[in-house]
């Protein structure tokens, strides 16, 4: 019995941290090749997505090896919004990195910092190039969240909530 209670504790709590992390993610996939979604790092690929207007965003739940698994919901963005429901993977639903990408709301300086705390030391970069480059998503702490410029010139953390995650214009 209490086996099975530590368990299910472990499960609301790991159920809570993902539901709480907040980070989303749009598309943007370069290889002119629809973007596959698979059912486990590297694994089979379950879903492809074509190429549309406006782009796809995700809801990223954790990492592995590069790996980020996402919410079985997808939506679209464009001229109708709308949203596509994955299903059939009982090991859920996993996207490449190297396709996701979001950029920055608000104010572009000082915004990555060296760790993932507000006594982290910022890294200093212009944020005019900021403003010029997108990040994507490394691995995520509580409510900090590394990053990688698309460049690779730059790895930081910032505060999950500064993620501009609309692929059609820029977040206030």
């Amino acid at each position: 019995m209490k086996k099975m209670i530590l368990t299910t504790v472990i499960m609301v709590f790991a159920l809570s941290v993902y539901a709480q992390s907040g980070a989303r993610a749009y598309i943007i996939d370069s290889s002119g090749t629809p973007t596959n979604i698979r059912n486990a790092p590297n694994g089979k690929v379950v879903k492809k997505l074509p190429d549309v207007d406006g782009g796809y965003v995700v809801s990223l739940l954790e990492v592995k090896n590069n790996w980020w698994k996402i919410e079985p919901v997808i939506d679209i963005y464009g001229d109708v919004e709308e949203q596509i429901d994955l299903k059939g993977s009982k090991t859920g639903y996993w996207i490449h990195y190297s396709v996701l990408q979001f950029g920055i709301a608000g104010d572009h300086e000082n915004v990555l910092r060296q760790t993932p705390s507000t006594k982290g030391k910022f890294l200093k970069i212009e944020p005019s190039y900021l403003l010029e480059i997108g990040l994507q998503p490394l691995e995520i702490r509580g409510e900090w969240i590394k990053v990688i410029t698309t460049d690779k010139r730059y790895t930081g953390w910032m505060p999950i909530d500064r993620i501009c995650d609309n692929p059609l214009t820029t977040c206030p």
